[in-house]
């Protein structure tokens, strides 16, 4: 939600706009992977106003920064009087673009609100603001998050979804002496897999059932005496690793000397696949029962 041309009856702080001499305001966004399941972000932000560091050290203003991913409708406001700020969020809530706008916001109404730094126009005047106002601003620009993890979220990465030569009902199986991570299914099973496993809104669901069982089985095995030795050199422990990799993690540490079970394991490194399956459950049904009420 950036500022674009917008008007207003009163001076405002920022780069953009001409209503200030001798200020700044500015910020600097940084941003990594905390943990498995984190973005972190850390803002400096630099403002030497000193009326407007006074309005704020005195409780009439505060920083705020507005993120918002429009992929994921995902939102949230940070307040705080620091020009050191950081906030941490869920990786599965956000993906593409980011926008983030950071601010300087009345806390309460400002009588007879001067500036020594205006500019010439506006001196000798004084303005009556509201709860709210806008006092400064800085647009940041969008940064794009791209997640380098999709070989959890899908079968066809470092799974391999194949058919077993048998007839009888047989538990899935769970191959990990080949390059990719093999699933197993019966003849029936994988002829219904074959004709959902292309539809996206079913991948959620599908994911819970074959690929998060198979990972926790995965992590079982690694967690074994010998394990990471007798599977580091496959094509799949290597993507892994790499996965974990680029997110701060190193994958041996989390699995030997973490208290985390192989299903926590498997749940983080998939985002909380049950959760996104079940969403889409709802997501389904309540779409289908809407049309049946019509």
């Amino acid at each position: 939600m950036n500022i674009t041309k917008r008007l207003y009856t009163y001076p405002v702080l920022s780069e953009e706009r001409d209503d200030y001499t001798d200020s700044v305001f500015d910020a600097d966004v940084q941003y990594k992977m905390n943990g498995v399941n984190n973005l972190l972000f850390d803002f400096d932000i630099e403002m030497d106003n000193k009326e407007l560091q006074k309005m704020i050290l005195e409780g009439d203003a505060e920083y705020v920064i507005h993120i918002e991913c429009a992929n994921t409708s995902y939102r949230t406001t940070i307040h705080d009087i620091s020009n050191h700020v950081s906030k941490e969020i869920p990786i599965g809530r956000i993906n593409g673009r980011i926008e983030i706008i950071v601010l300087i916001v009345t806390k309460k109404d400002v009588n007879h609100f001067v500036n020594s730094n205006w500019d010439d126009d506006y001196q000798g005047l004084s303005f009556e603001l509201s709860k709210g106002s806008i006092l400064a601003y800085k647009n940041i620009p969008a940064i794009d998050i791209v997640k380098n993890y999709e070989e959890f979220n899908s079968a066809s990465s470092i799974f391999k979804v194949y058919k077993r030569l048998t007839t009888e009902p047989k538990p899935m199986e769970v191959e990990l002496s080949t390059a990719q991570i093999g699933i197993g299914l019966g003849l029936e099973e994988y002829e219904i897999y074959s004709r959902f496993c292309d539809k996206e809104e079913f991948q959620p669901i599908l994911n819970s059932m074959m690929v998060f069982p198979a990972l926790v089985y995965v992590f079982e095995e690694l967690k074994q005496e010998n394990g990471i030795e007798n599977y580091a050199g496959t094509n799949w422990y290597i993507s892994l690793s790499k996965a974990y990799e680029k997110r701060g993690v190193d994958l041996e540490n989390e699995m030997l000397y973490s208290d985390k079970t192989s299903v926590q394991l498997a749940q983080e490194a998939m985002e909380l696949p049950l959760n996104a399956a079940l969403r889409k459950f709802a997501d389904l049904f309540e779409t289908d029962e809407e049309e049946e009420d019509v």
